[in-house]
């Protein structure tokens, strides 16, 4: 039987003077998934750095790549503290919602990876009506949420359990699948790491929604403390801070500004 990796990061905050802050400081034990890949990185970045400058001790436990849909079962047991996922209203009823956007909404600006020799099929797409009528087929992961957006702007689509064999379904160019969609957050290292695909260079898909954390039933004081470490962090810029650090180079390669936008519809 396989059971995931855990990497534990501690997170001290030693002060040797008073402040509102540090006269009251907890001590938190929050476990999150992380990925081989790093996708994870700036969240935990984010939480850590967050929880530090609220003056919260904390241990931060790292439980190596879960299965996605096995994720959101931890995070009802308890197993997981702490789970970034893009907000929805079921999502909101189902565990303790964090209300405070995490990523500008770089989730919602999606471009595609594509097959090396495809990259131009979509060089004329101007609208949506331009996008479905290239009749391709994008993939995703059971029950993201883009299934919803694609499945509500009438694109077709394919979804899989096993997301990450979605690389090498688009690239054998013979599986059904034609383009993986992805936010600008994610793009860069996943093509990084994936050079049989392609960043199609000319459109952006953009809906209006954004991750935020969502935490287990079991930890519901942990959603308020989150909610406050967050919201100083956003107000203080370090919001702004810690993306430019992890994705700054994302924004002058990829170039958003110079892409056509197909705006689309984002269900509830």
């Amino acid at each position: 039987m396989h059971f995931p990796r855990i990497f534990i990061i501690i997170l001290i905050l030693v002060s040797f003077t008073t402040t509102p802050h540090t006269a009251h400081a907890d001590y938190l034990t929050i476990r999150v998934p992380a990925y081989s890949d790093g996708i994870h990185s700036y969240f935990v970045d984010l939480l850590t750095t967050a929880l530090s400058k609220a003056g919260h001790l904390a241990a931060i436990e790292q439980v190596s790549d879960i299965p996605h849909l096995r994720e959101r079962t931890m995070l009802e047991t308890g197993e997981l503290s702490v789970l970034w996922l893009v907000r929805s209203q079921k999502r909101d009823k189902r565990y303790f919602p964090v209300p405070v956007k995490l990523t500008n909404g770089m989730i919602g600006k999606r471009v595609l990876l594509v097959p090396r020799d495809q990259k131009e099929d979509y060089k004329d797409v101007k609208t949506l009506r331009d996008f479905k009528e290239l009749g391709k087929i994008g993939g995703f992961g059971t029950q993201w949420f883009d299934v919803g957006v694609w499945k509500a702007n009438d694109l077709p689509y394919l979804e899989v359990t096993q997301w990450r064999l979605l690389y090498r379904m688009v690239a054998d160019e013979s599986r059904g699948v034609d383009y993986f969609s992805r936010g600008i957050n994610e793009v860069m290292d996943e093509v990084e790491n994936h050079s049989e695909l392609v960043i199609e260079p000319h459109i952006m898909l953009v809906y209006n929604r954004d991750f935020i954390f969502y935490v287990s039933p079991t930890r519901p004081q942990l959603a308020e403390t989150l909610r406050s470490a967050l919201e100083e962090a956003r107000d203080s810029g370090l919001v702004d801070q810690l993306i430019k650090k992890h994705w700054g180079k994302t924004f002058e390669l990829l170039q958003p500004e110079t892409r056509t936008i197909i705006p689309l519809h984002s269900p509830q």
